[in-house]
């Protein structure tokens, strides 16, 4: 009997988890199972998805709902975490580590126990320090527990870009490591080229400059506006991590991961471009970077360390 990939997503009552559950669905990815804390709103949005499938043509019948953790998320092949708090208003991802990481804590125990062959992604914020609770809580291997943090903020500097530029989005390459904070991302320009033409060459500075400015504020200017955390962009970018990994693409995409001597580094949890496949995070890609991005990605691990010290306490 053919077995159809089980995604455990934990936090599907939430904006962020509903829409990661949205575009799973959509894509037929797999089995999903609902997972929150509030099990009827996860089942109601679960229901509510699936109403959608005569319209659009997907198959999400078989899905599983509800908040018993353990049970629903029994080997699973992937488990995303979207579960915490999200941010408010004027408020940094810094300032959920009191919050979340005891959150993290405890689902990443239940994944441990109920799916210990799984491969985890984080969603949760702040995310790289989220990471790191969940790799030391699951004892995974570094391969197995990822985070969406790149992935969304380069989407974001893509997108920025050809605005800039008037060009469609689909012609913009482009990519953002480090830590996924408003402060300490960052946006490579020295690479980024749109058609195959370095940006370098179709923006003055202080264009490029206002594109990476916009770019490192993009999560605090959408909660301003909505109140809260965006969750249709997280999720669209997140599904797709599960998609290259249940369907081993290979794609390389930009994730949290802790590094073991690449970029220099070793021992911290930062945003770097990864190739995610049937494994996981299979291998990690390093390439050279401007002095001016070396300088600002050196201080982007130094930000990750003290996130880290700070989450190693709940440990």
């Amino acid at each position: 009997m053919v077995k159809r990939p089980k995604i455990a997503i934990v936090g599907a009552g939430g904006n962020v988890g509903a829409a990661v559950a949205h575009w799973a669905a959509v894509k037929e990815l797999g089995e999903l199972a609902l997972i929150d804390l509030k099990g009827d709103v996860a089942k109601g949005r679960g229901m509510d998805l699936t109403q959608c499938s005569p319209f659009e043509g997907f198959n999400n019948t078989s899905f599983t709902a509800g908040g018993d953790a353990a049970a629903l998320m029994k080997d699973a092949d992937v488990v995303v975490m979207t579960a915490g708090v999200p941010r408010k208003p004027g408020q940094s991802r810094e300032e959920l580590i009191n919050t979340n990481a005891g959150i993290v804590k405890g689902i990443c125990e239940t994944v441990k126990t109920a799916a210990p062959n799984a491969i985890l992604i984080v969603v949760s914020n702040p995310l790289d320090a989220m990471v790191y609770v969940a790799k030391q809580v699951t004892g995974f291997p570094r391969e197995r527990v990822i985070g969406s943090a790149g992935i969304l903020d380069s989407s974001r500097f893509r997108t920025n870009i050809a605005l800039a530029v008037g060009a469609s989005v689909e012609d913009v390459s482009a990519i953002v490591l480090g830590a996924h904070t408003d402060k300490d991302m960052v946006p490579i320009t020295s690479t980024a080229t749109v058609g195959g033409v370095p940006l370098t060459k179709i923006l003055s500075a202080e264009k490029l400059q206002e594109v990476v400015d916009a770019t490192k504020k993009g999560g605090a200017t959408l909660t301003g506006l909505i109140g809260t955390s965006a969750w249709l962009a997280p999720g669209a970018g997140t599904s797709l991590m599960v998609e290259s990994i249940v369907r081993d693409q290979g794609r390389l995409l930009p994730c949290s991961i802790e590094l073991t001597g690449e970029f220099g580094v070793s021992g911290c949890f930062v945003g770097v471009p990864v190739r995610l496949g049937a494994k996981g995070a299979e291998k990690v890609y390093e390439f050279e970077l401007s002095p001016a991005e070396k300088d600002a990605f050196a201080a982007s691990v130094k930000a990750n360390q003290e996130l880290m010290g700070i989450a190693k306490s709940f440990l």
